[in-house]
């Protein structure tokens, strides 16, 4: 998709798109009549559209969670990914409690008496059962069982994930149990959708969907997502920030890494039980296999690393992802960092001043970087590296000078709505930013900000 287009609309064009296209062959795949008929029968019919879109949507979330890079470019990054993976996976259990709602209310209306039960046809000859093993029909009653407890613990599951208060390391715990869940939906769905669907259009594209889903869930099973882009090293200097409790970790990578970008992230495994995290790379790629990570201590996780690493640390490292990649259009670009949002930043100021270019007026860049804790080493490390990059850095110290507005950024860089603006930071910190800058005309296709969240 054109970077005309912005993130947003980009991610809300694919999950309107897929949504649609799965709905409509459905549609498609009904026999005559089948919307047009009694109460009873629609309410069949409707229970396996609510069972296809859940099935579909669930498929593309665990898709998703195996990162895919092959779609980076189409979805704007794989910290879209994350937002577009929610999306469907809040879609998926709507669905799926749809589904089971269609099944078990009207079924307990009517034997309350409060909803007429269908006629049953008069009585004939018992049928012949075949002999021998049929898992469509003799799995039956274990396939509907296993679906419902499995939606039980999908909304217990869920809950906690919306949970911010609930522990990183506990969600991850809990939500490694999410691929497992998957196989036994898909078992669920195997046994029990429509045969007819398989010849009909929806046929070939569900059973895409259930393939991909099936690859990705066993891969999370056994540990092997993203296992092709991981490198391996050892922690070579640790330097901390007492000022703004940040902790710069570099790395030595021991085996093949495939270089990356100033702006993106890769998964970082210091050991420990927590696993991987997403940390923006610091440094610029200079093909000597350094990696340089800036950890700010923001939960218990990373206030407690600089106690717990040390120079010589194995760690594994897996990426690149992300499209924070400062491309744009026109060449002039203001940079906005918040607090340790400042990496991104940082790493491409390494880049900008190791090409050694100079910046020319047309493409000439500014750095307004907000912070509420200033260490000088640290401040003076960005300042440096600025005067060598050629970019024009200004600081704002909250306690001092209070929050960075859009008056303020004005009141430092004039033409700011000429430029491309890339923001890193706190949330609501840049959405406060854009709505102001979206206000004075700035068109939201040039405004860029990463949105990676775990949760």
């Amino acid at each position: 998709m054109s970077r005309r287009t912005t993130d947003f609309q980009r991610l809300a064009l694919f999950f309107a798109a897929v949504l649609l296209t799965i709905g409509g062959l459905w549609l498609v795949s009904l026999a005559p009549g089948a919307l047009a008929a009694s109460f009873w029968t629609l309410r069949e019919t409707l229970i396996y559209g609510a069972g296809v879109l859940a099935l579909g949507s669930m498929s593309i979330t665990v898709i998703l969670a195996s990162r895919p890079v092959w779609i980076e470019g189409m979805l704007g990054g794989l910290d879209k990914f994350y937002r577009l993976h929610k999306w469907f996976a809040i879609a998926a259990l709507s669905f799926a409690v749809t589904h089971w709602l269609l099944e078990v209310v009207p079924r307990s209306l009517a034997q309350r008496g409060w909803i007429a039960r269908p006629q049953r046809p008069p009585a004939a000859a018992e049928p012949v059962i075949p002999a021998g093993f049929d898992p469509f029909r003799d799995l039956e009653g274990i396939a509907v069982q296993l679906a419902e407890w499995s939606l039980y613990l999908v909304l217990a599951l869920a809950a906690l994930a919306l949970w911010k208060r609930f522990p990183y390391r506990a969600f991850l715990k809990t939500h490694r149990l999410m691929p497992a869940i998957y196989l036994v939906l898909l078992f669920h769905a195997i046994i029990m959708i429509d045969r007819s669907y398989w010849t009909a259009p929806l046929g070939p594209v569900l059973a895409l969907l259930m393939l991909g889903g099936a690859v990705a869930a066993v891969s999370a099973l056994v540990r092997r997502t993203g296992v092709s882009r991981k490198a391996v090293g050892r922690i070579e200097n640790l330097t901390p920030y007492e000022g703004n409790a940040v902790l710069d970790v570099e790395v030595r990578l021991e085996t093949a890494w495939p270089g990356h970008r100033a702006g993106q992230f890769a998964f970082v495994n210091l050991g420990g039980v927590e696993g991987a995290h997403p940390f923006t790379i610091a440094s610029a790629w200079r093909r000597d296999g350094r990696l340089t990570f800036s950890i700010k201590g923001l939960g218990d996780y990373t206030r407690r690393l600089p106690d717990h690493l040390f120079v010589g640390q194995a760690v594994t490292v897996e990426g690149p992802y992300g499209r924070f990649d400062f491309r744009d259009a026109p060449g002039r670009q203001v940079w906005i960092a918040g607090g340790v949002g400042i990496t991104p930043f940082i790493a491409r100021l390494q880049a900008l001043a190791d090409q050694r270019l100079g910046l020319t007026e047309a493409d000439a860049v500014d750095l307004v970087y907000s912070t509420s804790a200033p260490d000088e080493a640290f401040i003076e490390t960005i300042r440096r590296l600025a005067e060598r990059a050629g970019v024009r850095f200004h600081l704002l110290v909250t306690p001092r000078d209070g929050l960075l507005t859009l008056d303020r950024l004005a009141d430092r860089v004039s033409d700011w709505k000429d430029a491309g603006i890339w923001f890193c930071g706190p949330a609501p910190f840049g959405q406060a930013i854009r709505r102001a800058m979206m206000a004075r005309g700035l068109p939201a296709t040039r405004f860029h900000q990463e949105s990676f969240q775990m949760r």
